[in-house]
């Protein structure tokens, strides 16, 4: 177990209350399926420009992969060495957003943008895919560069925490409002699914299924080509799960 310290202070008590209630907020507001599926899009484009700008390095598709894998499977790869820090991130009673924040600081680029996202995905911090923490520290980047630093190399982690918890409470409070918005008409087409490629969806609905191009020419009697655009589009919605490559890609839903 390795040693970690931080003061859990009153103001920090209170910032992490307020992102529950937006939490609860966000998640418990009925949204039409067109506008989950275009706030979700959104957000996820937000998450890969924040991470290509702060690691150019780092390749969208490569990172929308990564994304899907975590949605999907909860999983990321990790470096040698990580069980002592995940160990603490288990620490039973410990928040969320803290279990966040501390990965953030605990591992490295690549993986400082995907363990953390780990953490909100699978204890539902997220908001369904809607909430993007790192666009904060596009805006405040002198701040976020010099905490990083200093904290990274200090057993007490005071400043850190602090700072993260109020840009989650900054990034909740900007995706309520977005959700609680109303929703705008225009490109409405873009975000909605016609009866095939719900069909195909309905298919897929059933645990372990999966569906090929091929499958899908078959079950909807198209083309090759409509076939394609259909499932690539309900891909980019984040709708399906693409795996493999060339003629071997096959679909799952998320």
């Amino acid at each position: 177990m390795i040693s970690l310290s931080f003061n859990l202070s009153p103001g920090l008590k209170s910032c992490l209350a307020k992102i529950d209630n937006f939490r609860n907020e966000i998640l418990t507001t009925p949204l039409p399926s067109p506008r989950l599926l275009e706030l979700r899009w959104k957000t996820t484009q937000r998450y890969i420009t924040a991470w290509t700008t702060l690691t150019p390095s780092l390749r969208p598709t490569h990172l929308k992969q990564a994304l899907d894998r975590i949605r999907q499977d909860w999983a990321t790869d990790l470096p040698d060495g990580a069980a002592p820090i995940l160990e603490y991130l288990n620490s039973p009673g410990l928040h969320p957003v803290l279990q966040t924040a501390i990965a953030h600081l605990a591992f490295v680029p690549p993986q400082t943008y995907l363990v953390p996202q780990v953490y909100l995905h699978r204890r539902g911090y997220d908001c369904q895919g809607l909430v993007c923490l790192d666009e904060f520290w596009l805006k405040n980047m002198d701040t976020y560069k010099q905490l990083l630093a200093t904290n990274a190399k200090s057993a007490s982690i005071t400043q850190w925490v602090d700072f993260y918890a109020q840009a989650a409470l900054y990034q909740f409070a900007l995706t309520e409002r977005a959700v609680l918005a109303p929703s705008p008409e225009s490109h409405k087409g873009l975000w909605s699914l016609s009866d095939r490629q719900k069909s195909i969806l309905a298919r897929l609905e059933a645990p372990g299924s999966s569906i090929t191009n091929r499958h899908a020419q078959h079950l909807c009697k198209i083309s090759q080509i409509t076939a394609s655009r259909d499932l690539s589009k309900m891909a980019a919605l984040g709708l399906l799960f693409t795996h493999g490559r060339g003629r071997s890609v096959y679909y799952t839903r998320i």
